[in-house]
């Protein structure tokens, strides 16, 4: 009778020891994961940060040096899709303290910085006078240009050099408007080659330097 009684108590008591091993292990494991999560934050901000900036980014021209126009591209779809950023992962980026994108509104981010160029390019024209030579020198960065050439009555543009490399040539003559590419790396001049004048209105050309700033690229990862 008394082995009995004594059954249902340690029942009770079994269950209350179990819930007690479970809380604690339930506590530990909080515990843990909020000791992790800083960490997992940081690894994934770097991570993050560098495929930005690498080399065959969607985003950069070189490695890191991000494309301001390419950047006005990046959002919260590119940032899942391309950059394989997890759904319960959320994400703001800044640059030279310009939110780029956010995913949502951050309560305890982990950030990274790293110093990195923006890359700016702007569309200008000039129209060598030919005054003294037949060249036209471009700035350095110009990685192509547009030429349009209308050559006085009675002269012929044979040719069109940059940098002693033939990009255009027809010895019937050039008349028209041409794509041109260019070594970004150096600095360009154009030479034409002709019978006849040229003038400052024989031949007009389109291109786009680039400017590049030092700034900071901040990632803060929220997850």
């Amino acid at each position: 009778m008394r082995a009995q009684t004594e059954l249902p108590a340690l029942a009770v008591a079994f269950v209350l020891l179990t819930g007690t091993v479970v809380a604690g292990v339930v506590l530990a494991n909080s515990a843990l994961t909020a000791a992790e999560r800083p960490a997992l934050e940081e690894q994934t901000a770097t991570s993050l940060s560098e495929r930005l900036v690498s080399t065959d980014g969607p985003h950069t021209t070189r490695e890191n040096v991000l494309s301001k126009e390419k950047l006005a591209e990046l959002n919260e779809t590119v940032l899942r899709d391309v950059y394989n950023l997890p759904g319960d992962t959320e994400v703001t980026i800044s640059v030279d303290d310009e939110t780029v994108v956010e995913t949502t509104a951050l309560e305890t981010p982990t950030t990274v910085e790293r110093i990195v160029l923006v890359e700016r390019r702007t569309q200008e024209t000039i129209r060598p006078n030919f005054d003294s030579s037949r060249t036209a020198t471009l700035p350095r960065r110009t990685s192509n240009s547009t030429l349009s050439i209308d050559p006085p009555q009675g002269t012929t543009v044979e040719r069109v050099l940059a940098n002693d490399r033939v990009v255009l040539a027809n010895e019937s003559g050039l008349y028209g408007t041409f794509d041109v590419s260019l070594s970004p790396f150096e600095t360009t001049t154009l030479r034409f080659e002709s019978t006849g004048i040229l003038d400052g209105d024989s031949v007009e050309i389109l291109y786009e330097p680039s400017q590049t700033v030092k700034t900071t690229l901040r990632v803060s990862v929220d997850a």
